[in-house]
């Protein structure tokens, strides 16, 4: 259901890269935005009229699903281009190859009122606006299931999308764990599973026997996986589950890890990633904003 998810983000509007995010990569300036409400149904204005229009006429031309809904989640003001604004679309779709079962995909386009377009690009550094901005986080995702280091209750909130597979993720995590879980007082660090698997297939696989061990009660079993640095070239479950127990010193069974909570629990960080328009790893948000340094919790602890 992911992959065909971003099939039809691809062939309706969307052209985002899924991809491990260098730690080292240089520090860009965030376009500034000013955020608005998100409007209700009821109420929308003349100008979130004609983009729903524009959007159920785009995706009315594929005979591959039906539309059920487009809801405007979120909205901003690009402050670098007065008079532009970006929406951040959730599309719900009817999938006939499913038997009509329903789909939400998400999108982000923006507006001035009288045109559309898909995205900004700098003609001297190629950048693209698109990608540099993104909804804000809102407190449902600072879910107590998926806090692994710190206070719930400390006043900074940060959240980690990552991949236990991806190298720059290996070397980003088990700094800002230990860091966190050294000083857990001051941030509340919560974390979600986005396995690349386009280009780590084995991902899943390790991440569902790092939940097995999570649910039996395994200390730091996330960290310990991240310090192992995983890289099994195998697309196989039960090979990559051997290559997990070997390195891991567990027994792990492919039932243990594929229990009905498991995947639930798995197929929802997809879910919210999806929401979030995750398309690399490591994602960090902090307060509600993504941190693209990806090094604010250093600040926030201390350390220089």
């Amino acid at each position: 259901m992911t992959r065909l998810m971003s099939k039809l983000l691809i062939a309706i509007l969307l052209s985002s890269v899924t991809a491990c995010a260098k730690n080292d990569e240089k520090k860009e300036e965030t376009p500034k935005v000013k955020k608005q409400e998100t409007p209700k149904s009821e109420k929308l204005d003349k100008v979130d009229k004609h983009l729903i229009d524009y959007v159920k006429r785009a995706i009315s031309v594929n005979k591959d699903f039906t539309l059920s809904e487009v809801r405007i989640r979120q909205k901003k003001e690009v402050e670098k281009i007065p008079g532009w604004s970006i929406y951040f679309l959730d599309i719900d779709l009817s999938v006939v190859a499913k038997n009509g079962e329903i789909m939400t995909v998400h999108d982000k386009i923006f507006t001035n009122g009288k045109f559309i377009s898909r995205d900004f690009v700098n003609i001297v550094n190629k950048a693209s606006l698109k990608d540099k901005i993104v909804p804000d986080m809102d407190d449902s995702y600072f879910r107590k299931d998926h806090l692994i280091y710190g206070d719930f209750n400390a006043k900074d909130k940060i959240v980690i999308f990552s991949d236990p597979i991806c190298p720059f993720c290996q070397s980003y995590m088990p700094g800002v764990m230990k860091a966190i879980k050294k000083d857990p007082s001051k941030i509340a660090l919560f974390y979600y599973h986005f396995p690349l698997t386009m280009i780590h297939p084995e991902a899943p696989t390790v991440i569902k026997a790092t939940m097995a061990l999570e649910k039996k009660g395994v200390k730091d079993a996330l960290l310990k996986v991240y310090e192992k640095n995983f890289e099994i070239h195998e697309k196989d479950e039960k090979k990559i589950l051997e290559e997990f127990n070997k390195k891991m010193g567990t027994k792990l069974t492919v039932a243990e890890i594929n229990t009905q909570e498991i995947l639930k629990h798995y197929s929802e960080d997809l879910e919210l990633a999806g929401k979030m328009m995750i398309n690399g790893t490591p994602t960090v948000y902090v307060n509600g904003k993504k941190d693209f340094s990806r090094n604010k919790y250093k600040t926030i602890l201390g350390i220089k």
